[in-house]
């Protein structure tokens, strides 16, 4: 009988490989990493029952979540606003916590898996809004972009969230695993010229 084990393999295996790529430089200016170890699901609000739903998803997160374009939670657990009504709620790790807050949203709001379909990269450094800035036709300027503020645009075609975890900058950066090679392709181009760690 035919061996049927489900590996989980990362949405860039092959392409980004642990290293310095780019320009050469002591200190990168641009440190890439993939998030492989993750849940996650949308959350859709039953008509009328959003406030409801957020008092739910805050409390699971630990610190208030907003019906709005904002990311709230830990290290473990992130919910960002993508509609109204509606958020992406990532649990990296082994994601049990997920299926106490699918028990408490019951009724109240569509819960839908999605982890299997999306890629997650955080980026950071020194060069890192610099190198995003080329093709998100965002504005992610440290005066406008703030530690917790979310937004849904694209990168080389490329359909993709966007969240500022912390000032260091560190961008969470989620799109279709799909896209993974386009996107990747993007964002090593973007990057090079201040040198790149792939961690």
């Amino acid at each position: 009988m035919a061996d049927r084990t489900i590996l989980n393999r990362s949405a860039l295996a092959g392409l980004a490989k642990p290293g310095v790529i780019g320009a050469p430089t002591g200190n990168p200016g641009v440190r890439i990493r993939e998030i492989t170890e993750f849940a996650a699901i949308t959350v859709i609000a039953r008509r009328g029952r959003a406030a409801e739903v957020v008092e739910i998803l805050s409390r699971h997160a630990g610190s208030p979540v907003a019906d709005a374009a904002k990311r709230a939670g830990n290290a473990s657990l992130s919910i960002t606003g993508t509609a109204p009504g509606q958020w992406l709620v990532v649990a990296r790790g082994a994601g049990n916590e997920l299926d106490n807050m699918r028990a408490d949203l019951n009724g109240i709001a569509a819960v839908t898996d999605q982890g299997d379909g999306r890629l997650i990269i955080e980026v950071c450094g020194a060069r890192a809004r610099d190198a995003l800035a080329k093709g998100i036709a965002i504005d992610l300027d440290a005066s406008v972009f703030k530690a917790g503020d979310a937004a849904q645009t694209s990168a080389a075609h490329t359909g993709l969230q966007i969240a500022l975890i912390d000032e260091a900058p560190t961008f969470e950066m989620i799109s279709a695993r799909s896209t993974a090679e386009s996107f990747w392709s993007w964002l090593v181009a973007s990057a090079a010229e201040y040198g790149i760690e792939v961690v």
